[in-house]
């Protein structure tokens, strides 16, 4: 049995060492799940202008659209409709990049995964969207993804990309970089 001395020096640690080795362990306990009731910095509308490139080649494309990030239940749901000068033999043709992904609080940030599909213009020069304009269904494709939120409220998406199982798809990753803008549903930011 110990002697009441040790007992009471090990609830309450009085030496300068014991309290800094106390808050070591604190400091490196997990961290607890974010509140959901809690501000949400992440959810919004981001206007979004990145460059794809691809990993092998090191060919690059620009790439531009919006991103959507919502909470729910302590996770985000993720959909995005971008845009891009996708190659093909004929030459870049453009594309429609269409996706949803999901994603949770990692560290500073988030961290998920999508998937999208390439939906690519069969003629030159007229939008994808245009009535009665046949489209080509390109690659699905599998991503892992990470974002923070920069200082000055600047999104920073960054996306690792390969084909979906069975597609032809040369491995890409993409950097996103957006805004958040104010869609007409939402209230307006307070000053």
């Amino acid at each position: 049995m110990a002697s009441p001395r040790l007992r009471r020096s090990l609830r309450a640690p009085r030496t300068t060492a014991a309290l800094a080795l106390a808050l070591v362990a604190i400091a490196a306990a997990p961290a607890r799940p974010a509140d959901p009731t809690a501000p949400d910095p992440y959810s919004g509308t981001y206007d979004v202008l990145g460059t794809t490139v691809d990993t092998r080649s090191g060919d690059t494309r620009r790439i531009e659209g919006h991103v959507v990030l919502t909470r729910k239940n302590g996770h985000y749901a993720a959909a995005a409709e971008l845009e891009t000068d996708f190659p093909t033999q004929g030459g870049a043709m453009r594309t429609d990049v269409i996706g949803t992904g999901d994603g949770k609080r990692s560290g500073r940030g988030l961290a998920g995964s999508a998937s999208t599909q390439l939906v690519i213009q069969t003629v030159p020069g007229v939008d994808t969207d245009f009535a009665f304009i046949p489209r080509q269904v390109g690659p699905r494709l599998v991503s892992t993804w990470i974002a923070h939120l920069e200082a000055d409220g600047t999104l920073l998406i960054e996306l690792t990309n390969h084909g979906a199982k069975g597609e032809t798809y040369s491995p890409t990753r993409t950097t996103l970089r957006g805004k958040r803008v104010q869609m007409p549903q939402e209230p307006a930011p307070k000053p």
